[in-house]
Formats: structure tokens, sequence, C-alpha cells
């Protein structure tokens, strides 16, 4: 009798809980910034997507752009300071990384800004509400390009009831998987924007093989990008070397945050296939990129 009581006393409070957390931060964040808004709205577009991030094996589709015809790109991040963006032509840019508008002083940035005056062609560019607005205003310069922001809105309920209306809230743009990754942001991007089969290229996800301490306690990363590696002090935005706890909690984050966009994926009929041979991911279904060659040939 008394375990029972418990267990109703437990699911009282979890229920109470995830609906109480619902009118905290995602709701401040909607106040804030997003406004109960939806900005992604569908183009027209093919319903298969390649969605490219910067991994290694990104440059596996160079050889073979004349053969995705049936295809869309999405692209992220500084990809736009490659030839291969523009060889592309890729309809979604998405980008999550807050360097964009805390460190515009950097080379990397400036020469972002200036490539993005040369698309001539139409893409949507994604980034979350809560990056400055400027940001919106500096992109619509260029007559081809569309903003569509996203929330970047996390609510993680434990209750069966509770993680349905997640699902809902999910499709309507409202609340988010925490967006600690730019491929996070950028499958439920493509997801919301209508996409039903999104391939999965250059995200390895694959820091827990190059990461490492030095004698100072400093986390070293391998940065492994399609474009090159580098070794360097893992910083955070303002300069401090990042503790090896907090390099675990945000692969921790990340790799919910997948089994959360797996699970919506179902709810929206999408199919998500990871085409990265050696990607960390065990949330989707994996296949090789030569089998996806195989299907289009």
């Amino acid at each position: 009798m008394l375990q029972k009581i418990r267990s109703i006393v437990h699911a009282f409070i979890a229920y109470f809980s995830d609906y109480l957390s619902l009118l905290g931060r995602p709701l401040f964040y909607q106040i804030q910034y997003q406004k109960f808004r939806n900005e992604i709205k569908l183009h027209d577009k093919k319903n298969k997507l390649c969605l490219l991030g910067n991994g290694p094996s990104f440059s596996l589709i160079e050889k073979h752009i004349n053969e995705f015809n049936e295809f869309d790109f999405c692209a992220v991040n500084l990809s736009v300071n490659t030839d291969l963006f523009f060889t592309l032509k890729p309809k979604m840019l998405v980008m999550v990384d807050m360097i964009f508008w805390k460190q515009p002083e950097l080379d990397k940035i400036k020469c972002f800004w200036e490539n993005i005056q040369r698309i001539n062609w139409d893409i949507q560019i994604f980034f979350p509400y809560d990056f400055p607005s400027e940001t919106k205003k500096m992109l619509e310069k260029n007559q081809y390009i569309t903003v569509c922001r996203y929330a970047n809105n996390s609510w993680e309920p434990e209750t069966k009831t509770a993680k349905t209306l997640k699902m809902w809230l999910y499709k309507k743009g409202l609340v988010s998987p925490n967006c600690s990754n730019v491929s996070i942001a950028a499958i439920y991007s493509a997801i919301l924007n209508g996409y039903k089969e999104i391939n999965l290229l250059g995200v390895e996800h694959s820091w827990m093989r190059d990461i490492r301490v030095n004698k100072n306690n400093e986390v070293i990363l391998i940065d492994r990008h399609y474009y090159g590696n580098s070794e360097q002090v893992w910083r955070d935005y303002e300069g401090n070397p990042i503790k090896l706890i907090d390099f675990v909690g945000s692969q921790l984050v990340t790799f919910t945050s997948h089994m959360y966009l797996r699970a919506f994926a179902e709810y929206m009929h999408v199919n998500i296939i990871n085409r990265t041979e050696e990607s960390y991911i065990d949330s989707y279904d994996k296949k090789s990129f030569e089998e996806l060659l195989s299907s289009i040939n």
C-alpha cells in the first residue's frame, strides 16, 4: 500500500514538474525572442535532402555532384567560405554558432559575411531567434536570401503525455531539442521545412576520439573538418579554457538531442539516414554513401 502511494505521489510530482518547467525557460524564450512566431515557410523543394556537416566525409559528395539531381543540399556554418559551397548551391544554410556575432573581428567571420553577398541563387538561411536582430538585416541585404529563424528552446519532460505534447510543440516550431551542435539545428530545421528523406554526410561527431588533456590540464581538441584539421586548446567565447567535465556534459546534451530528433522524425514520418561511415551518432539508421549512389544510378 505504501509503495502504491509513493508511486502515485511520484507520478503527480513528475506531471506537475513537466508542465511547470514548460512555464519556465520555454515560455520566457517565446516572450523575449520568438513571440510565438514560426518563420519556417515551406518553399518549392525536392523531397530528398543531403545534409552536409563539417566532418571529413563531407567531401565525398564533391566527385558525384551531377548524380544528385533529385536532391537538395543543406550546408552549415562556415561552409560558405569554401568553393564547394558555391558549386553545390545548397537550398538551406543553417547557423547556430554564437561566434558569428560574438567574435566578428575574426578573419573567417569577415570572410563569411563577404561570401554571403556572393550568393546568387535562392536560399533559405536558418538561425535561432535569440541571435541579434541585426543578423537578419545583414543577411537580407542579398535579394536571394530568405531568412527563417528557428527556436533554440529545449523542453525535456518525463511523463508520456508531456512527451506527446513536446512532439506537437516541435512540429509548431515553438520548442526544439537543445541545438548544442549545428547538425541538430539543421536536422530540426530540415524536418520543419518539409523534407521526407534526410541523408547525413560529414556528421562524424567523433570528438571523443580526438580529445586529450595536456600537462597544464587544458583540454586539447583535434578539430577535424573536410577543409582541414587543427589542434587547439578548447575555449569558451571569452577565451577561457574549458574543463573536461564541460566537454563530457556537452556530449551528453548533443547525443540526447539526436535521440529526440529520431523520435520527432518518426512523429513526422521522416526518414533520416546516416551516411557518415565513422559517425558516432547511433540514433539513426546507418547506410553507406555507396548504397546511396547505387540507389540513384
